[in-house]
């Protein structure tokens, strides 16, 4: 589920603005449709489509981003670039935290992705609505002019945090430049690796061994480790060392020698993020009261925030800001559930008589985040009786605080290029 907004400008933009409007209801996207003319505010397109704010009817371009900007996916603006340019510029901040910011011609011809093609997710989003319009995705990220493997837009389809993403121009430098970036890695990947990659996995090969570590003798420590030069891979007609590298679920103290060998700027540190973490609250919880609590109970549990890979909750909270706001600062997915599909949770799960008079259903917070485990698995092709708990499994129970509940639920998800 994605949260957007498209803003246009004109009579023919308010058409288009009306036809992609559409296409984001029938795929469940919560979205604000805005139709600026003369008059300084806009007017909701679409009367089904969800997502209209109160107080918003006379709301400039401006007044609008400086509100929505930390709880929205995603900006499409239809018409100029240069009104999307001069409006966002103030708000952005990076790559990281950015949504995605698309420009459309108001005959739908052309669709840009301006600001967060890849972890936010405009690239992907720019293909989709140039499917929608009949026109033509206008992409410049080199890697995907190139058709060569982008660690961020692999770490977003596989729900990993990127913990240094300053690393990633220096992987993708390395192979726009046609070298060799190694992958090491303690988890599985499924399918065929990409070209330019090596993948090693740590439990099959020593990590000393092949980093060519060579202990001094004790009669001179002060000289410390020599390091030898690193076997060399075929790569076409030549041989190559790797320049950079990436890494997946490696712990630290492996780390710390892999960055002496590649030089900590060229490697990518990629943490799987395996925890689901549901939620249910009362109506106008904030973003900082629910990020306070979660870090209270991931201190709990000792995991790392970003180690929440998504969020889940009844379809009652699916405007709620608070929470959009808290999965794009953690840039984790937000999905919501009706009372019917969380009753189906045949998982044992703490009841509340309250809940179940208040929004149809007994417990939200251990429900919803058993109902998206159950998703992950099915677009993982893991739906075999059995199969599915050995996936996943609550590590931590329904948590009542001010009006919020949380449980996490800890999914082993498949990894693939």
């Amino acid at each position: 589920m994605r949260r957007v907004i498209i803003l246009s400008y004109t009579e023919a933009g308010k058409q288009l603005n009306k036809k992609v409007t559409d296409y984001f209801v029938k795929k469940g996207d919560v979205l604000v449709s805005c139709c600026y003319g003369r008059a300084r505010g806009f007017l909701s397109v679409d009367s089904d489509a969800d997502g209209a704010i109160d107080g918003m009817d006379f709301m400039s371009t401006d007044e609008l981003l400086q509100q929505e900007w930390c709880r929205t996916d995603a900006f499409v603006f239809i018409g100029a670039m240069g009104i999307a340019v001069r409006h966002v510029a103030p708000f952005l901040e990076s790559k990281v935290h950015d949504p995605a910011v698309l420009v459309l011609d108001e005959k739908g011809q052309f669709v840009i992705p301006v600001v967060s093609g890849h972890i936010g997710g405009g690239v992907t989003l720019a293909r989709e609505l140039a499917a929608v319009t009949g026109g033509q995705a206008v992409i410049t990220t080199a890697t995907d002019v190139e058709e060569r493997f982008a660690v961020d837009v692999f770490a977003g389809r596989n729900h990993f945090w990127i913990e240094n993403p300053s690393s990633i121009k220096n992987v993708s430098a390395a192979l726009l430049q046609g070298r060799t970036v190694d992958v090491w890695t303690s988890l599985p990947i499924g399918g065929e690796v990409p070209e330019g990659l090596r993948v090693l996995h740590l439990e099959g090969i020593s990590l000393k061994d092949l980093l060519g570590w060579e202990e001094i003798s004790a009669e001179a420590p002060e000289q410390g480790r020599i390091l030898k030069e690193l076997p060399m891979q075929e790569a076409g007609t030549r041989k190559t060392a790797a320049h950079a590298a990436i890494t997946i679920g490696v712990p630290l103290w492996e780390r710390e020698r892999i960055y002496e060998y590649y030089g900590s700027s060229q490697v990518c540190v990629l943490k799987p993020r395996q925890y689901i973490l549901g939620i249910g609250c009362k109506k106008g919880k904030t973003a900082e009261e629910l990020e306070v609590f979660l870090r209270q109970i991931c201190d709990r549990v000792k995991i790392d925030i970003h180690e929440i890979g998504a969020i889940a909750s009844i379809d009652v909270k699916k405007e709620e800001p608070g929470i959009w706001e808290l999965s794009r600062r953690l840039r984790a997915e937000f999905e919501v559930f009706s009372a019917e599909e969380l009753a189906q949770v045949e998982e044992a799960v703490t009841t509340s008589d309250f809940v179940k008079e208040t929004v149809g259903v007994d417990n939200v917070c251990e429900r919803s985040a058993y109902c998206l485990a159950k998703r992950w698995m099915c677009e993982d092709g893991l739906t075999e009786c059995g199969r599915q708990e050995e996936k996943y499994s609550l590590i931590l129970g329904k948590q009542a605080q001010d009006g919020m509940t949380m449980a996490i639920v800890k999914v082993i998800p498949r990894v693939g290029w």
